[in-house]
């Protein structure tokens, strides 16, 4: 089966003191259609700028990054993307920000679109604050605007960078829950990073784990428990087993 995004032995240096130091080296991953796929690894090991190369924010120095078996290596507008912090415009109101990535793309008319985002709106507890700005919502219901406005866009792979990041426990759990919902809803291909292991084993189908720099993949991951899922899976024998051996295979990398 061909991947729906596929990044093949992508590498990427910056110059220090006049040397090209590269922080990725020859990494290659790939998400299915309607796979969700996690990244975890240790801080500054380069997740956020293997982001950056298949957002085309950066031009990776090798490799090539597909879509559909498609070069979009270096060009911008074919993924939605969600980073940590929601990135609302304080200037409009939640349906406007919702709306945003459909009035760029044009792919619907402006009544379809304000329509179907009250729609989804409501669906994820939003009603009646479509009129409100970003300053007077929660950081739990900003995240909920800034993923729905990519869910509604016309690019079908998600790129969410740590979404839940700056959230409180108590939220994140809930936005998990939450996520797991609307996505078994859309079944969107999404690349999601995450410094949380029990996040990513309990949001995806597989894993990722990055090494430190150069940046590369030290293992692949099948995550084994079906969908849908409840959070009764964190006690789960084979959840503890993978969370162990994922946070020894992290510990190793940040051993000085």
């Amino acid at each position: 089966m061909q991947p729906k995004l596929e990044v093949r032995g992508i590498g990427k240096s910056f110059s220090n003191l006049g040397a090209d130091n590269f922080v990725i080296k020859e990494l290659s991953l790939y998400v299915n259609e309607g796979e969700f796929v996690s990244i975890i690894g240790p801080s500054g090991s380069g997740k956020s700028t293997v982001f950056h190369m298949i957002g085309g924010l950066l031009q990776p120095d090798l490799g090539e990054i597909l879509l559909d078996g498609k070069d979009i290596t270096g060009r911008r507008g074919h993924i939605s993307y969600v980073p940590q912090q929601h990135s609302l415009f304080p200037w409009r109101t939640v349906l406007e920000n919702t709306v945003l990535a459909m009035e760029v793309s044009g792919v619907s008319s402006k009544k379809q679109s304000r329509e179907l985002a009250k729609e989804w709106l409501a669906r994820v507890g939003l009603q009646g604050y479509e009129s409100a700005y970003p300053d007077v919502l929660s950081g739990g219901m900003q995240q909920r605007v800034a993923f729905l406005r990519a869910l509604l866009s016309p690019q079908e792979v998600m790129c969410l960078d740590e979404p839940f990041g700056a959230l409180d426990a108590l939220t994140r759990m809930d936005m998990q829950r939450w996520l797991l919902a609307l996505w078994e809803d859309s079944r969107r291909s999404v690349l999601f990073v995450t410094h949380s292991i029990e996040e990513a084993l309990f949001l995806s189908d597989r894993i990722y784990v990055f090494s430190e720099k150069p940046t590369g993949v030290l293992e692949e991951i099948i995550v084994p428990f079906q969908r849908p899922r409840g959070e009764d899976i964190l006690q789960h024998s084979d959840f503890i087993r993978l969370r162990a051996h994922i946070y020894s295979l992290m510990k190793k990398e940040t051993i000085i």
